[in-house]
């Protein structure tokens, strides 16, 4: 039996509303997918980022990026450190990494580098996201050749030279232009504990005025701030994972940082 002309009509219009729905459902997973990417960025444009590239879990380079000039550093790290051990035995502390395939050897052409990290990034391992890796390649494209920078670095064989190159490189400018003093206590029995979060802080621009021993064995680590919240606060909060409480009374120093038993595990410092 042959198919009317409504017959055919009404198949037609199953036909355009399932295509339809599926685009519909295609559109509403993909604006999904991509508002779930945003929530899981980790640059924010309007302060500075330090990328670590590694290869076999090893750092070959740390790129620093600096929105407010703009800028951007490479420092290409000629040991085999591991990545674990840059914030710890280092004071170097990263924001994320992308770990670039066996046949890639990392270099100073910035530029390339997160293009090929977009291209490839269902290959190489990473902890930021995609949107991360589009906004911090548009940014560098508004660097200009003068705010380049690249140095060689032995992290291993440390030098005052050496030294200053790792925080003009990290420094972050907001926390420098605040100058908020920090007090840090060790709780711990872990001698140089201190230290070590005392070399990390510093070297992302921090004005660390103490660092001591706590009276006591401590097993929660914790922060307090006195006056204001500020940017620097929120940096020490986001690099230790804690929540600050607020002080009634100033002490030495503006913000005091107690390091406990609970940190001693930890490969941010």
């Amino acid at each position: 039996m042959k198919k009317t002309a409504e017959q055919k009509s009404n198949s037609l219009k199953t036909v355009y509303l399932y295509f339809f729905i599926v685009f519909i459902c295609i559109v509403v997973s993909l604006v999904i997918k991509g508002v779930f990417i945003i929530q899981q960025s980790k640059f924010d444009p309007a302060h500075h980022f330090t990328l670590a590239v590694t290869k076999d879990n090893k750092v070959k380079e740390i790129i620093a990026f600096n929105p407010q000039t703009p800028a951007v550093w490479v420092l290409s790290v000629d040991k085999n450190i591991p990545y674990t051990d840059l914030a710890r035995k280092y004071g170097i502390t990263t924001d994320g990494y992308i770990q670039v395939g066996d046949s890639v050897t990392p270099g100073s052409d910035v530029i390339g580098f997160l293009w090929s990290s977009i291209t490839h990034t269902g290959l190489w391992r990473s902890d930021i996201t995609l949107f991360d890796k589009i906004r911090l390649l548009l940014l560098t494209k508004n660097v200009t050749t003068n705010n380049e920078t690249a140095e060689d670095v032995t992290l291993s064989e440390q030098s005052p030279s050496t030294d200053i190159t790792v925080i003009n490189a990290l420094t972050d400018q907001e926390i420098a232009n605040e100058n908020i003093s920090i007090q840090i206590l060790n709780g711990t029995d872990i001698p140089g504990f201190g230290q070590q979060l005392g070399l990390v802080l510093s070297n992302l621009g921090a004005n660390v005025v103490d660092i001591a021993t706590a009276q006591k064995i401590q097993k929660k680590s914790a922060i307090a701030y006195f006056g204001n919240e500020s940017y620097t606060l929120d940096r020490v909060d986001k690099l230790l994972q804690l929540s600050p409480t607020k002080l009634h009374q100033q002490g030495i120093a503006d913000i005091v940082i107690t390091i406990g038993t609970d940190k001693k595990n930890t490969t941010e410092f």
